[in-house]
């Protein structure tokens, strides 16, 4: 999804999410902590079962899997809010050093988009595959500096208030 068309609700992308991590991450143990049969978890992400997902299964599944799944399962949100996904930085938990490596971070993702760039325009047409991997790096290069930002923000000097 670029700026310039508007996001597409499809519901095939969220419960493919769901699907995927539920079969990542064993049915049979993710069935049991959320408190329902494995068969109802399987006709639950079966694509053509009429037993339909609810969101108190997809919260259920979200509690009881691990940080990067799920983040993979609100990725499709996300990516339709426009948005992405970065750690929150708590004061006094980022170093120089962490800055300075975002900085390096940032900086390299955006020569690694120039590098796209380059290549997507030196025929004169951007094409769908060239498309797609400039609004990747583009994403990428957001995290990176919503990262940057927020241990920024952490190392930020409180605001001294001075009587009148």
């Amino acid at each position: 999804m670029d700026s310039h068309t508007a996001p597409e609700r499809d519901m095939d992308t969220y419960l493919d999410a769901v699907h995927d991590v539920v079969f990542e991450c064993c049915p049979k143990v993710l069935a049991s902590d959320i408190g329902m049969s494995v068969k109802s978890l399987y006709r639950r992400v079966a694509e053509d079962d009429p037993m339909p997902m609810r969101l108190i299964d997809v919260v259920g599944i979200f509690w009881n899997v691990d940080r990067e799944h799920q983040l993979r399962l609100i990725a499709p949100f996300l990516d339709y809010l426009g948005m992405v996904a970065v750690p929150r930085c708590e004061k006094g938990e980022v170093s120089r050093g962490d800055v300075f490596a975002s900085v390096l971070d940032a900086q390299q993702g955006q020569g690694a988009m120039a590098a796209l760039i380059q290549a997507a325009i030196a025929d004169g047409e951007v094409d769908e595959e060239e498309a797609a991997q400039l609004e990747a790096q583009h994403k990428a290069i957001e995290q990176q500096m919503s990262t940057l930002m927020g241990q920024l923000q952490a190392m930020r000097k409180p605001l001294k208030v001075v009587g009148r």
